[in-house]
């Protein structure tokens, strides 16, 4: 199967590409084809090195999206929109997978007693101890309900691997013990996901339900996030037991 990672030159895009390059050919997407080929050139290093003969290539975000099976997108929030609008017209039956968080570190919105309104909060404010990541929630309820809307219709999306902490992802030297929550609304697309958890040894798919509950999930990144910070853990993931 082919893999784009549209995002593929970040921390978490290293993780996923050294991962499934192991079983996969893998596309790294960028907004520079030039810096894709670079970082996928060095990540196929890595896997040399290590006696795995990878097929591992960069590409602008686009082209990466036009020539995968699966998509990955793994970019900052902000950048959805002109992502989603950039890959639009390229899409034909692949399957897009959400990886975006929208939170915040620098402000946090917190609804007052007596106002119908929220008030950002500024993280240097010890008022409120706001020094923490907060969830940011989209209109439409989750970055993968966003997407959902500016996506063309009846394309595939999956909401997933939103909580696996990117530094142990990319070390391959550490055995991942992790679930990872899949929200989706076709059982074809998720079982695509499902395997793809696999596909990482020790890693379990969970069914979460539809993308509409992508929000809780979504949420629980700076949950772990501000776990680890505040009681000097490293890289936290999620297990349900």
């Amino acid at each position: 199967m082919k893999i784009a990672i549209l995002g593929g030159t970040g921390n978490i895009g290293k993780g996923f590409a050294l991962r499934w390059g192991q079983k996969h050919d893998v596309i790294v997407g960028s907004r520079s084809a030039e810096k894709a080929m670079d970082v996928a050139s060095e990540y196929t290093k890595i896997l040399q090195h290590r006696g795995i003969d990878a097929t591992i290539e960069g590409m602008d975000n686009r082209a990466a999206a036009e020539a995968a099976d699966v998509i990955i997108v793994a970019i900052r929030y902000e950048q959805v929109p002109s992502v989603v609008e950039l890959i639009s017209p390229v899409l034909k039956d692949q399957i897009v997978v959400s990886v975006v968080v929208p939170m915040e570190k620098d402000r946090c919105y917190i609804k007052q007693e007596g106002s119908n309104s929220p008030i950002t909060i500024d993280a240097s404010d010890s008022k409120y101890n706001a020094d923490y990541f907060c969830y940011t929630t989209p209109e439409a309820g989750s970055a993968a309900e966003e997407i959902a809307c500016l996506l063309p219709e009846g394309t595939e999306l999956v909401s997933a691997f939103h909580n696996v902490p990117a530094k142990k992802l990319a070390d391959l030297d550490i055995d991942l013990d992790y679930d990872i929550a899949v929200c989706g609304n076709s059982m074809y697309s998720k079982n695509v996901v499902f395997d793809l958890v696999r596909d990482i040894p020790n890693m379990r798919p969970l069914d979460i339900g539809p993308i509409e509950t992508s929000g809780m999930v979504e949420s629980l990144t700076p949950l772990v996030i501000n776990i680890a910070i505040r009681n000097k853990m490293h890289d936290v993931g999620i297990r349900f037991v």
